[in-house]
């Protein structure tokens, strides 16, 4: 464990990179006295009226997460370290179960979902990254499944902004087949600026930080691009951890579950079960077809379909 810590093992360049800025992220005494305010969020308090709506970490610290990064740097460079650490294990996890590498898959486990997702069902297809960031992803798919047709990466106009921007100033970093990944401005609530016409839209980390409402709003927009792009096999594809349905815990230890629980330490989001996307996806006129497990805690691959009496 001890080496793990230490710059420059396992490709670990400064100790803000891999495990060391997990340690020192979790560590760090604000989210640490983020816990001690955790079970009164959980069970809502009677010393004030509206004590259960501020998240733990903003009672703890009397400042909201994303204030708290904003203006302390120190702090900042290891949640982001965090974060592109974490990003870079899930993706390779995704491709995984996507490409079939995965034991249970192998074994035969959901041989019927997986045969709606993988790298001959995206062999031709246009794919959109919603919320897609800097395309890491779509360049990842791109890379391992060079038969895509056209991979877009669509986020909020600054976003792009500073995507295009960083590989202007690192060209060399970029490979022949990620520059075939367009980048687009756009407003997944605004189905005019996803690109079409357009097979699958994946979306990660995004539909967990907003309101159930706003889910089947986003939704609604995906399945209007969908049903004018390809009514019969259009998918969406929410990559996010798949929480287990409340009768299927069973008192037993869930490490999605767990995942959960530290998230809801700063209020950032809130991940969803089973049944709580299948009734979300229903709302929007998708049929839920089930859930693809990766290797990775974080994400799961959940996958809806159009409902062939929606239109």
């Amino acid at each position: 464990m001890g080496q793990l810590l230490q710059t420059g093992f396992g490709g670990s360049a400064s100790p803000s990179d891999g495990v060391p800025s997990v340690v020192l992220h979790w560590m760090e005494q604000p989210l640490w006295d983020a816990w001690s305010h955790l079970p009164d969020y959980l069970a809502g308090s009677p010393k004030a009226k509206d004590y259960n709506l501020s998240p733990p970490f903003d009672r703890a610290n009397g400042m909201s997460a994303s204030e708290f990064y904003r203006t302390h740097d120190y702090s900042r460079i290891h949640r982001n370290s965090v974060a592109k650490y974490a990003s870079s294990k899930e993706i390779n996890s995704i491709l995984e179960a996507i490409l079939g590498k995965r034991d249970k898959i192998a074994q035969g486990h959901d041989l019927l979902l997986f045969s709606a997702l993988n790298a001959t069902f995206l062999d031709g297809k246009t794919v959109v990254d919603v919320g897609g960031g800097y395309g890491d992803f779509m360049m990842a798919l791109k890379e391992s499944v060079p038969s895509v047709k056209h991979c877009y990466c669509l986020d909020l106009p600054d976003v792009i902004a500073d995507a295009v921007s960083k590989q202007s100033d690192n060209p060399d970093s970029i490979t022949v087949r990620q520059t075939e990944v367009t980048f687009v401005a756009g407003d997944m609530f605004d189905p005019s600026t996803i690109p079409t016409p357009c097979n699958i839209i994946f979306t990660k980390h995004v539909l967990c930080d907003f309101s159930d409402g706003d889910v089947v709003r986003a939704l609604q927009s995906f399945h209007e691009v969908l049903k004018y792009s390809d009514p019969k096999g259009g998918k969406v594809v929410i990559i996010d951890a798949v929480l287990p349905n409340g009768d299927e815990l069973n008192g037993k230890w869930n490490s999605a579950v767990s995942f959960d629980v530290l998230l809801m330490l700063t209020g950032r989001r809130g991940e969803r079960s089973c049944l709580e996307w299948s009734n979300l996806a229903k709302k929007a006129g998708f049929s839920f077809d089930g859930v693809i497990p990766t290797a990775s805690v974080t994400v799961d691959l959940a996958i809806f379909s159009i409902e062939q009496d929606s239109h």
